[in-house]
């Protein structure tokens, strides 16, 4: 809910961009480097820079808000790491001047902040309306090779990312339960709380197996993948951690038509095959991800006009899951 940085105004959006942007410049010359120019890119959960060096190098700066775990970020640098070896493109980490990964920076008026750079994944973003059949496929494929080289992966003793399932949705929809009201009316908050006991119940008796069980990437939706020569590849592994891969697609898919949530399957399929019990399970995390997302957005004021437009919709995937008819791949009346 709260990236460590302080943008709920225009003057400490200002001051924030100031600091990490200084933090950044500082950054830089604690790598072995030879920089051209640095481009601001935006602030998520960390403040992000394209770096262009000579011949075409790129990279990616991230600032940290020191409130945010440094042992975490390494641990999604050694997944990361990872999956390089099993020669799948990922934006690995680079080595500053102490041979370390993370780079410790001064306070910038009271604040305190740390820096990662990654090595830059070449390729272009694709809004949902240039996103062809082909497009879609092949990012299901990406997330069967993300699991397929995830498979053998063995974490260090002190590697700690969050784990995706009971616990993580039980505080997703305690805050929801506490926030829903500029979007949700109380009549509908009814409908969500029926569905979020039926997905409780369900998430504890889900049992974590090897095929089916691992690191994740937890967010890889349009937006996170790219395409270069026709090829996707995964970015923004900030959410990544351990759940099963029915929630890794039910993330990917939620914000595709049906028709595409279909065809990511048969991509995924084409290099792992899902167990019987898939859909169902499925169908669950598709609800889950709902009220996560929701419950993500619930105090961002700037979103309500467009949470209150969606919610038509939200209700009829939610009445279809309760009365437990097929809805991932149909079209429903709002």
């Amino acid at each position: 809910m709260n990236s460590g940085f302080l943008m709920d105004t225009d003057h400490n959006r200002h001051n924030t961009l100031r600091q990490t942007k200084r933090a950044a410049l500082f950054a830089l010359q604690e790598y072995e480097l030879v920089w051209d120019s640095i481009h601001f890119i935006q602030v998520s959960e960390h403040v992000t820079f394209r770096i262009d060096c000579g011949e075409g190098d790129k990279y990616l700066l991230r600032i940290h808000s020191g409130n945010k775990s440094a042992e975490a970020t390494l641990s999604e640098l050694e997944w990361l790491n990872h999956l390089g070896r099993k020669e799948i493109i990922v934006p690995n980490g680079v080595m500053n001047r102490e041979i370390s990964l993370i780079t410790t920076l001064p306070d910038e008026d009271g604040q305190t902040y740390y820096a990662t750079l990654l090595r830059w994944v070449e390729g272009e973003r694709l809004d949902k309306w240039s996103l062809t059949d082909e497009h879609i496929q092949q990012m299901g494929m990406l997330m069967a090779d993300l699991h397929t080289g995830s498979s053998d992966f063995a974490a260090s003793r002190d590697f700690t990312r969050p784990h995706w399932g009971s616990d993580s949705f039980k505080r997703d929809w305690e805050h929801l339960q506490r926030h829903h009201h500029s979007f949700i009316t109380d009549e509908a908050f009814q409908l969500y709380t029926i569905a979020a006991v039926k997905v409780a119940n369900l998430l504890d008796t889900f049992v974590a197996e090897e095929q089916d069980y691992g690191m994740i990437h937890a967010d890889l939706h349009s937006g996170n993948v790219v395409f270069h020569h026709g090829k996707p590849y995964a970015i923004d592994f900030g959410r990544c951690g351990y759940g099963f891969h029915m929630y890794d697609i039910a993330q990917a898919v939620m914000g595709l038509r049906p028709t595409q949530r279909r065809l990511f399957i048969e991509g995924y399929e084409k290099v792992r095959l899902l167990s019987s019990k898939a859909i169902s399970m499925l169908e669950c995390f598709f609800i889950m991800s709902i009220i996560e997302a929701y419950s993500f957005h619930a105090e961002n004021e700037l979103e309500t006009e467009g949470l209150i437009e969606e919610q038509p919709y939200a209700r009829a995937i939610l009445n279809a899951y309760l009365n437990g008819e097929p809805f991932l791949f149909q079209v429903l009346d709002e």
